[in-house]
């Protein structure tokens, strides 16, 4: 809507991989992947007598975990949507970022369920406990991102980009074009991190597949994009206030930073204090954009 006039003004910003028929494709492309990788770990799983190591690989252990391998799948395609959207709306582009974090929970719930302890103790076995959290972590988390949405306006995407525009004014116009570099950038750090983390984590599954730990996928890819996405965040922070002088935005927009922060560091927590760093970072997210609009009301009023 609004944003697709701006693009119609400014098609020499417009590349191949930010445009709505590349973001159908790809998104085509990479669930046929996930179907057809969630297929051949299947089929592993079933061969797993034959492969070297595959008896002790927990990647092989049980039918469940073959969930896991479509899922990471996915969780790239989600990473590029944040990317996708960041030349629209910066509330969208965090939104998209709190939805990555829920995906990964998810995607460490069949982890989990695959190892399930079903011994008599099974209300108290850690691994077990490890299992509720995170249940009630995601459950927690998807209404927080309900909530986010919520307190933006609208799950339209154009919603955004009017608020966007309200918010900046006569000057969206060269703000949207220093986000669309930004995202440019960050697709092609995607993809460089993307084709290494591949390397590295396929190698040694290839060598040592007994060793295979699924929860590594995290620390290779996901750690590492974050902090890009921490930089990206602070540049988006200092550029808005070349344009705005908006006291709420640029809490709102600090306050972004600090939970992108916070989702970061939760790749390297370990146990229950990874999931209340997430918990704690879309709270934070979610408060100080409930605030952000009760100022703009009070603003408003006065």
């Amino acid at each position: 809507m609004c944003y697709n006039l701006l693009t119609q003004k400014n098609e020499e910003m417009v590349i191949p991989v930010f445009t709505y028929a590349f973001r159908k494709s790809l998104g085509r492309g990479m669930l046929y992947a996930a179907i057809l990788s969630f297929i051949v770990h299947l089929i592993l799983h079933l061969l797993r007598d034959y492969i070297p190591g595959g008896i002790n690989a927990s990647l092989l252990k049980d039918p469940i975990s073959a969930i896991y391998t479509p899922f990471s799948i996915l969780l790239v395609y989600e990473a590029y949507l944040m990317i996708y959207y960041l030349r629209r709306s910066t509330t969208l582009y965090i939104a998209k970022q709190y939805e990555v974090i829920a995906l990964i929970l998810i995607r460490g719930l069949f982890k989990d369920m695959a190892a399930l302890d079903l011994k008599s103790d099974f209300w108290l076995s850690d691994h077990n406990v490890n299992l509720y959290v995170d249940l009630l972590s995601v459950m927690l988390l998807f209404f927080l991102i309900y909530s986010f949405y919520k307190l933006s306006g609208s799950l339209r995407y154009d919603a955004f980009e009017e608020q966007e525009q309200k918010e900046l004014g006569a000057n969206i116009k060269r703000f949207v074009k220093y986000k669309h570099y930004l995202s440019i950038g960050l697709f092609f750090l995607f993809i460089l991190l993307g084709i290494r983390s591949f390397v590295e984590w396929a190698i040694p599954i290839f060598n040592h597949i007994d060793e295979t730990n699924m929860i590594e996928i995290n620390a290779i890819f996901f750690e590492e994009f974050y902090n890009f996405l921490i930089i990206s965040d602070v540049i988006i922070l200092l550029l808005s206030l070349l344009y705005t002088d908006n006291f709420p935005v640029i809490i709102r927009n600090s306050s972004f930073v600090i939970s992108t922060v916070l989702l970061k560091l939760s790749f390297t927590a370990e146990g229950l204090l990874s999931q209340g760093l997430i918990i704690l970072g879309v709270s934070f997210g979610v408060l100080m954009l409930l605030i952000h609009n009760k100022f703009k009301a009070l603003h408003k009023i006065s």
